[in-house]
């Protein structure tokens, strides 16, 4: 009668089980008038045509998808006898279409089709990941998109002949693939939202094309991290240049930078670079003392030495006065 589903396509069907009729929301005895009309119903609450606020637009067409299955299966005295036998166990209420429905009925619209107020196009949002360089310099990037268009084969038909449309299967529209390229501003960081007004997908009910929404991935660094805004970075240096201080070269999320360090640096000891970190703020760069390795005889002999010139006393001497009764 409608479409071209087989008794093994419905088949394949129940055993996802999805339950007819509760998608039309009639009973398992409805005659086909009341199928039909309860088709028609959901159809202009939750066609092509209608968009509403708050639900994804791809859930929502998954959703309308089920309503046209379920009311191909249902008008067709066959498939139904063939549902009926293999859904009769399988039966459940579908959570998502549930979702749709709780939201349609708790709260309004904001617009419909035939309300004559000027409709929002919804907004899309989508992940933009990004390299710590792209972040500080900005890029440009490139975002694959489906635009929904208009069927022209059925769009004057009746709502109950859209079903027999070859073209998108009573749906009322087909998607069209597209790409748009963003460019993302210096200075971006994690979790930071762009928004470019007119970029996003096209929305049928509001005719035109919404708003992309961007949310900013900062991607792993193999020597650089990220504390909120500032990049942080620990650079080792040699115990001769914490003692007597240096000019090293350190890495940054542009390139290589000059910074000098303070002769008596401390391991540990926190240097700021001024605007070198995320949307104007800084890099700091933790000192780390690396010891030799191993010494040469000579060396070992300086040290001995510089272990005898030692003026400053016993470091742990402290410890034993703070804590009375650890002297035996």
């Amino acid at each position: 009668m409608l479409g071209s589903m087989t008794e093994e396509q419905i088949q394949n069907k129940t055993q996802t089980q999805k339950d007819y009729y509760y998608i039309l929301s009639v009973r398992p005895d409805a005659t086909s008038r009341e199928i039909q009309q309860a088709y028609e119903v959901l159809y202009e609450k939750f066609g092509p045509h209608v968009s509403i606020s708050g639900m994804d637009p791809d859930i929502t067409i998954k959703n309308f998808r089920d309503i046209c299955d379920a009311y191909e299966v249902l008008m067709d005295l066959n498939k139904r006898k063939e549902y009926d036998r293999n859904s009769s166990q399988l039966r459940q209420s579908m959570g998502d279409l549930r979702t749709l429905w709780t939201k349609n009925t708790e709260k309004p619209q904001e617009v419909t089709s035939q309300s004559g107020i000027k409709a929002a196009a919804l907004a899309i949002e989508m992940e933009c990941e990004i390299t710590l360089k792209e972040a500080m310099k900005g890029c440009i990037r490139e975002f694959r998109l489906s635009d929904p268009r208009p069927c022209e084969s059925c769009s004057t038909n009746r709502t109950t002949n859209r079903m027999q449309c070859e073209n998108c299967r009573g749906l009322g529209f087909y998607n069209v693939e597209r790409t748009t390229e963003v460019d993302l501003p210096p200075g971006t960081f994690e979790g930071m939202e762009i928004r470019q007004p007119g970029c996003g997908r096209f929305d049928i009910r509001a005719n035109r094309q919404g708003d992309l929404i961007l949310r900013v991935k900062l991607l792993p660094h193999p020597v650089l991290g990220v504390l909120g805004r500032d990049v942080t970075c620990t650079v080792p240096v040699t115990i001769y240049e914490a003692m007597l201080g240096a000019e090293i070269e350190v890495p940054t999320s542009t390139g290589r930078v000059v910074m000098k360090i303070q002769p008596m640096t401390h391991p540990g000891r926190v240097y700021r670079l001024k605007g070198l970190g995320l949307a104007g703020a800084d890099q700091l760069v933790t000192v780390e003392i690396v010891f030799p390795q191993k010494l040469t005889a000579e060396e070992v002999a300086l040290y001995k030495r510089l272990s005898d010139m030692y003026s400053e006393g016993n470091p742990r001497e402290s410890l034993f006065r703070a804590s009375p009764g650890t002297n035996t």
